[in-house]
């Protein structure tokens, strides 16, 4: 089996917080090196239907440039369009998925989520499977990346 048939992928809803500025951002980090940052310690990151549809293609292959092999953008799917296979087709290896909020590939949690029933989701679910932050709440973000770590994820 490969890694990438069995991984979970922790991320948030974009990668834009302001809350997270001096706390997760460093002060001085320009906005357009966010994303490359924000990868170093994410796995994922969901986009919105309309925030990755008004990306130009200068912003998707940027996107592209400023992350890692392993990471996965998971995108919002919408009314069909040429779009998403454009985006497909620019984000390469790096494009997750484009699909609904509820597919059963994606799972939701907030800072009140107790870890335990989130474990036994985890478990339950087909991999891959991303975990997405509802809140951006960090001390949220870190208690879930710990429990994977402790889950062998």
């Amino acid at each position: 089996m490969s890694t990438e048939s069995c991984a979970v992928f922790l991320g948030t809803v974009g990668w834009l917080h302001p809350s997270w500025q001096g706390s997760f951002y460093p002060d001085d980090l320009p906005e357009d090196w966010l994303l490359a940052y924000y990868n170093t310690q994410f796995r994922s990151v969901f986009l919105p239907h309309a925030d990755w549809t008004s990306a130009t293609d200068a912003q998707l292959t940027q996107w592209a440039q400023d992350s890692r092999p392993g990471f996965r953008f998971v995108l919002e799917s919408g009314p069909p369009q040429a779009a998403a296979g454009h985006a497909a087709d620019i984000l390469g290896e790096r494009l997750g998925m484009i699909t609904h909020r509820d597919d059963p590939r994606l799972l939701w949690f907030d800072a009140g989520t107790e870890l335990k029933a989130l474990a036994r989701e985890i478990e339950r679910r087909d991999k891959p499977l991303f975990l997405f932050s509802l809140d951006a709440d960090l001390a949220g973000l870190q208690r879930v990346a710990t429990l994977l770590e402790l889950m062998g994820w």
